[in-house]
Order: structure tokens, then sequence, then C-alpha cells
């Protein structure tokens, strides 16, 4: 049944591998490699499974098959749909093609079908060649018989890499070179990959061969960085299955470590936020580290990513100011004047007013002062001008922009009645304006001074985390000339934390989860107004990915918190905040906005 052969089988000695060969070290698992590995006619290496598809390394060699199944580290050749699991007998004196070698098993097809094969061997052998053993398999103790490796006689010349002291023959004393020859049907021209057993008494143990490789890839969020400011490692690692799998990451700067290792998520991705305080370029380095779980039937190797990560001193900040000069009336003419400091900061300045760039170039004093002049001013209605200074090298100084400068155009007026008569008439005009006004909202918290909730509790029923505060002072000022009705609507962000949180948590909180209710208030200063206040409570605790609506969310501008029929005077509105977010959320300080919005 079996073909003895006792030279190279054919075509494989003259098959020129070089430019294809894809070869690493021995796994670190075993011990070191025979002298002869990388066999120069292979191109990958072996992995042996029982037949549940776990890693098995060692096994009897009375016993056939050698493994259930045996898979190539490496992809075969495009259309190569075959195998043959094939055991050769390591000689110093001749090249690997000339190795006396015989067939362990017949010919064998790939991929495996589902049926009868575990899952994550007929997942291999989609993209990997896979030998499939039988009970009829020729055994090592068979091959063994006909080939026996007992190595050379002498003192000190058993099993060995290299040359023994004492030995003048160089053999390996009881090893053999596992091969996994793919072909393409008929088409014998093979290709294999290898391993290599050594046997004891009735036992053989793989002492080289290959689990599955992993690439690691560091990048960094500032490249360069400034000295002493934070910025965010990522370490992304693939294995050779396209896989990624479970694991840690040391970051390091040269030879010492940044941090404790850091988890990688299911998409082989760990992060860590870090900053340097000297100057210069930093070798970095990240050390994926694999995790063998537990009936694992896939082993991996680590690898290491580098980077060189460049720190420089920060730039110099700068601060910009802004002033307007114009007269109220939508026309004529507006003057805006941005000063920047330092001075000697080169750059240029552009001005906007809401989400809109006003055309222009600004002209430009030694003294840091850029001036545009627009002689047929601005439209009637609303106006919010912001002055940005854009640093010509940012290496050296930091782009900044102006407060806002809010105001209202109101239309021309028109030019006299002419008045006619049964005589000449001579009509005076005379004219009054009566100002728009203005409305504004405030409230008393800040990025200075935020409203602090306490910490998160489970709910009684356990089914979210919640807190909740006084949220005192929303006040309405309205001087506007009518009477004018208005509302306020409540606007919330999401909440977000900096801070690395565990694997499968969320890391922000939705916007439907801050609410406002409990709402009172109290009109000032001549407020008549019939006031209606709507309580906008907050989400169950809803993830991130929710966009139902609800809390503080809604249209562009949110929810409607407080609407009047007429509004002239203070309104001072008070409420309890709270704040609700699912059980999966990940530990940290989370912070968010509430933007208030009257019109």
């Amino acid at each position: 049944m079996k073909i003895r052969r006792s030279a190279a089988i054919a075509g494989l000695a003259g098959f020129g591998l070089a430019a294809g060969i894809v070869l690493v070290g021995g796994g670190a698992a075993y011990a070191a490699a025979p002298s002869y590995e990388p066999d120069p006619q292979s191109f990958g290496t072996l992995s042996f499974f029982d037949s549940s598809g776990n890693p098995v390394t060692s096994g009897t060699i009375t016993n056939a098959p050698l493994a259930a199944y045996v898979v190539g580290s490496n992809p075969g050749r495009t259309g190569d749909t075959s195998t043959l699991l094939n055991l050769a007998q390591p000689n110093p004196n001749s090249a690997t093609s000339g190795w006396n070698q015989d067939n362990l098993t017949g010919s064998s097809a790939y991929p495996l079908p589902a049926a009868g094969n575990p899952a994550n061997i007929v997942a291999l052998s989609q993209t990997h060649p896979v030998s499939k053993g039988t009970s009829s398999d020729f055994t090592v103790a068979n091959f063994i018989s006909e080939f026996p490796n007992t190595g050379p006689t002498g003192t000190g010349c058993a099993y060995s890499v290299g040359n023994p002291a004492g030995c003048t023959n160089t053999a390996y004393q009881n090893l053999y070179e596992v091969r996994l020859i793919t072909a393409q049907g008929a088409n014998q021209d093979p290709q294999y990959q290898v391993a290599d057993i050594l046997v004891s008494g009735n036992t053989w143990t793989q002492v080289y061969g290959e689990w599955f490789t992993t690439t690691t890839v560091l990048g960094s969020s500032a490249n360069p960085g400034y000295t002493s400011t934070s910025l965010t490692l990522t370490a992304t690692e693939t294995a050779s299955d396209n896989t990624h799998p479970a694991g840690s990451v040391q970051f390091m700067d040269g030879a010492a470590n940044i941090g404790t290792p850091q988890a990688v998520n299911g998409s082989g991705v760990a992060t860590l936020p870090t900053s340097f305080s000297t100057n210069g370029t930093h070798n970095l380095s990240a050390v994926f580290t694999p995790s063998t779980p537990a009936g694992a039937t896939t082993f991996y190797q680590g690898s290491t990513g580098t980077l060189a990560e460049s720190i420089i001193p920060p730039p110099t900040a700068t601060t910009t100011g802004l002033s307007v000069t114009q007269d109220g009336t939508a026309g004529d003419q507006v003057t805006l004047t941005a000063t920047v400091s330092p001075s000697a900061a080169p750059g240029t300045v552009s001005f906007t007013d809401g989400a809109s760039t006003i055309p222009g170039s600004p002209t430009q004093n030694p003294t840091g002062t850029y001036t545009l002049v627009l002689a047929t001013g601005l439209t009637a209605g609303s106006h919010t001008i912001v002055a940005h200074f854009a640093p010509t090298d940012p290496t050296a100084f930091q782009p900044s922009q102006s407060a806002p400068q809010t105001f209202v155009l109101a239309a021309p007026l028109q030019g006299a009645c002419l008045v006619t008569g049964s005589q000449c008439t001579d009509t005076q005009t005379i004219q009054t304006t009566v100002p728009v006004g203005t409305l504004v909202i405030s409230t008393p918290y800040t990025a200075a001074a935020p409203l602090v909730l306490q910490d998160m509790a489970l709910n009684s029923g356990a089914t979210m985390l919640t807190t909740s505060a006084p949220f005192q002072n929303i006040v309405v000022t309205d001087n506007r000339s009518g009477d004018l009705p208005y509302t306020v609507t409540a606007l919330s962000t999401g909440l977000s934390t900096a801070q690395t949180v565990p694997a499968g948590t969320f890391n922000t909180i939705n916007g439907e989860n801050v609410g406002l209710t409990g709402l009172s208030g109290a009109g000032t200063g001549g407020y008549t107004g019939n006031t209606v206040l709507t309580n906008q409570a907050a989400a169950a605790g809803v993830v991130p990915s929710d966009t139902a609506g609800g809390g503080l969310t809604g249209g562009a501008s949110g929810a409607t918190i407080i609407s009047t029929d007429h509004g002239v005077g203070t309104l001072t509105v008070n409420g309890t905040l709270t704040i609700n977010a699912p059980t999966a959320t990940g530990p940290g300080l989370y912070t968010g906005t509430i933007t208030f919005t009257v019109g």
C-alpha cells in the first residue's frame, strides 16, 4: 500500500523555492531547532492536532496516525488540492533533498468537508494545506525499522544540535523530519512544509515547528508630540491566519516599560495615553504577548512593533482679542479688529460670522493687529463674530481664537414721507429709534467651574447607574422692544471619558440619558409673562448607539424646557439634573455639556 522511497520525491530537488520561502525560527515552546532547519526545500512549518482539533506536540510511535490532523503554517499554491504526509531521515552527509524518506499517509484532499471534522480544522483547511490521518497509516515505528537514525557512536555522541564533542560524524540521533507535501491534483511538482520530531523509546516529541505568527504595528496620535503633553499610543496585532488573538501589549521606551501591559480588544488593538518629559527621538516598541486560554485549539507567537517618536518643545501659546465697530444698522460700515499676542507670532487671521467665513483679507500692522473693513456692512439680524489666528509655523506657536462678539443689526430706516396739500407745505421730519434690545440666557456653570454630580450608583432594580443634583439659576433677561414671546431649549451632548475602560464596556454616555426635571421659576424686574415649564426626564440608561431620542435631546436646538407669551424682565428657573447610564459603562470621569438656547 505504501510506496517506499529512499531518494528525493520526484521533481522536488530541482524545484526553485528560494523566491517564495516565508520562514521564521522554531516555536518558542520547543527545544532549540536542529541545525539543518530551516530546510531550504521547505516553505513553512507544521502544527499537529488530535481528532478534536486540539494541538498536540507528542505521541506514540507505534500508533497510527502520527496525528489526526497536520496543518501547514503557510497557504499552498493557488490550485493545490491534495496533501501527502512524509517522514525523512536526517543525514549530515546529504542535502535535505537526498534524505531517505517514506510516505506515512496516502493522498488527502483539502479543503476538508464540515461533516466529521472539527470546526477549527475545517476553517484552517480553507486556506492552509491539511493532512487527515487514518488508523491504516504507516507508523513512525515502521519507518524507524527501515531507516533507524541511531547517530554516531562514541563518548558524548547523543542527540545534539551541531557537532558533539568527540564525534566525527554529525548525525542527528533519533531525529526525523515530518514533511507535509502539497500538489495540484495529478501534478507531481510538489512543495512541502516541515516539522521535526525526536524519538525517545516509544514516544515522539515535536522539537521544531511553528504555530501562527503575529505582526504588531505601533502608532501614535501625535508624531511629533510635545514635551509633557498627553498623546495616545496604539498597537494593532494581526495573526498570519487573519485573526486577532487575545493577549496583552507592553509599551516600552527603549528598555523601560511605559505603564503596565494593556489588553487587546477584539480587533487586536491596545491603547495607552502617555506623555514624555524629555525632548528628542524616543525609540518606542509595543511587545505583544498572546494568551493561551484553557481548551485553546490554536497557538500564536508574540511580535513587536516599533516607532521612532519625536518629542519637541510645545509651541508658544497665543491669544486673540476682537473688537467690532458698528452703528446698529444693516448696510452701514462695520470694522473688525483682531489683536494677536505675542505680536511677533507670524500667521494669518480670518473672521467668521456664525458658521460662515467673512470674505476679505485683513490688513496687518507690526503690533499684531489685523483689521478688516466691511464698507457695505452686514445684513439685518443677529451676528456672532469670531476672530481666528492660524500660525505660519504650528510647531512654534499655537492657534487661538477670540471670544465671540454678538450683536443685532436693524434694517435701515426709510426716508421722510412727502406730504402735499392745497398750499405749499414745508414738511419737517422728526425721528427716533426704538432699540432692538437684547435677549440673553445664562447659567453659573463653566468648564472651569462645572456642575459636579455625585458618583453614579445602581438603582434599586440594578437596571442602570444613576445620579442627580440641583441645577440652579437658569436666568433669562429680556429687554427687547415689543414685549415678545420666547422659548428656551436645552441640548445635551453625550458624556465621555479620557480614561481607558475595560474591553467590552462603554466609554461614553448617550445624551438621551441626561434629563432636567422638577422645574420651578420666578420672575423679577417687571416680568409678567405666562410661563410654561416642561420637565424633560432622562432616558432609562440607553446604550451609546441609541437614536430614539429622549432627555435633553431633540432637534437642532434640543428639548423645550421654558416658554412664555411675553417676557420683558428677568425669569430665573431652577431644577434637578439627572444622569443615567447602562450598567456596562466603564469606570472613569465623564464630562459633557448642556447648551441652552433662547429665541
